[in-house]
């Protein structure tokens, strides 16, 4: 929904004046024409709130409070409202110096990344690496068993994949044919590279066409055989959510908790961006925190590891803080960190 340039103006004032309010207070049209308005009038700045009320982006709690933002108000602010904000020189320069002493393991890495991403923006972050998506491509062979059943077996840095399908083709030639060239395309890269469907789009070729099917299937396998959940993880920051006024129900403290103790809930969760560089979701019930919002950034290590940042925090997140955040340690991470951690035991 469009909305003029007044409405935005407001619909912003109003989600950054309630971030910033430490106790959560809605707010008020008489601080908004203070603070950001002084030229309108309380009554416009009023009839302005009622509209936007309206069409669903603010709330009020009582009939006489000011406002505070709803889901949709947030989403509406972050993807079409919120401005950059660049971090100071000395938030930039803290930052890498937590990564200038060398690190000796991937484990350290996740570490020292989740526990400066807490420190800098005062939210719970988790940082994960899974060992599949890091895993490499070493070699790819189809054999033919019977009329129709084909062995698919796919070596790769971490572990053998093997398993019967059924390709549509029995023909060795064919399969010898469809295997040169699923080799000549996926050898040296990553799992996570090849069942990312805008690479795949990329490489499909006329040729590749022809075993459609083959290709498919052998791509259906590597992600049915993932190695589930297990990898690097940590958490920092894990009882920062209680700093905040929107935690203090205890209910949505043990649910919060128990999200955040459950490795099968949290890794879901920051995983949720779809392999975006950066990604953002509000309140998803399905997650567990529906009063949370998770801000998350995936990058390279020294161009061989992946890791996946991710900042947990109320609904009422500085959005801008934790984008600029990410950013800055992700560029840090995949610019600036000389590591060599090739061939290194991620268990």
């Amino acid at each position: 929904m469009d909305l003029s340039e007044r409405k935005k103006k407001i619909l912003s004032a109003v989600i950054e004046t309630n971030i910033k309010n430490n106790n959560a207070e809605p707010v008020s049209s008489k601080q908004l024409q203070e603070e950001y308005l002084p030229k309108v009038s309380s009554a416009t700045i009023r009839n302005e709130l009622n509209a936007l009320e309206e069409m669903g982006y603010l709330t009020h709690i009582h009939t006489s409070s000011g406002r505070v933002p709803t889901k949709e108000g947030y989403e509406k602010y972050i993807s079409e409202l919120m401005q950059e904000k660049k971090l100071s020189l000395k938030e930039k320069e803290l930052i890498k110096s937590n990564f200038a002493n060398k690190l000796v393991s991937l484990r350290d890495i996740i570490e020292k990344t989740a526990s400066t991403i807490s420190s800098a923006t005062n939210y719970t972050t988790v940082v994960y690496s899974n060992p599949e998506d890091n895993s490499i491509i070493k070699d790819i062979k189809l054999y033919p068993v019977s009329k129709t059943t084909q062995l698919v077996l796919v070596v790769t840095s971490e572990r053998v994949i093997n398993e019967l399908a059924n390709l549509g083709t029995n023909d060795e030639n064919e399969l010898n044919a469809a295997s040169t060239i699923l080799k000549d395309l996926f050898v040296n890269k990553s799992l996570a590279d090849i069942k990312d469907e805008v690479y795949r789009d990329k490489i499909v070729t006329s040729e590749l066409q022809k075993y459609k099917i083959v290709f498919d299937r052998v791509i259906d396998i590597i992600e049915s055989n993932k190695n589930g959940y297990s990898g690097n993880l940590s958490i920092a920051g894990k009882d920062k959510l209680m700093d905040y006024p929107e935690f203090n129900n205890i209910q949505k403290v043990k649910k919060a908790v128990s999200v955040l103790e459950d490795k099968d809930s949290i890794i879901p969760l920051i995983k949720s961006g779809n392999e975006l560089e950066l990604s953002i979701s509000i309140g998803n019930e399905q997650n567990g925190l529906e009063d949370c919002s998770v801000v998350t950034v995936s990058c390279n290590i020294s161009g061989t590891k992946k890791i996946t940042a991710g900042i947990i925090g109320p609904m009422r997140m500085d959005y801008q803080k934790a984008v600029s955040v990410l950013k800055e340690v992700a560029e840090t991470i995949e610019n600036s960190l000389d590591y060599n951690i090739e061939g290194e035991n991620n268990d």
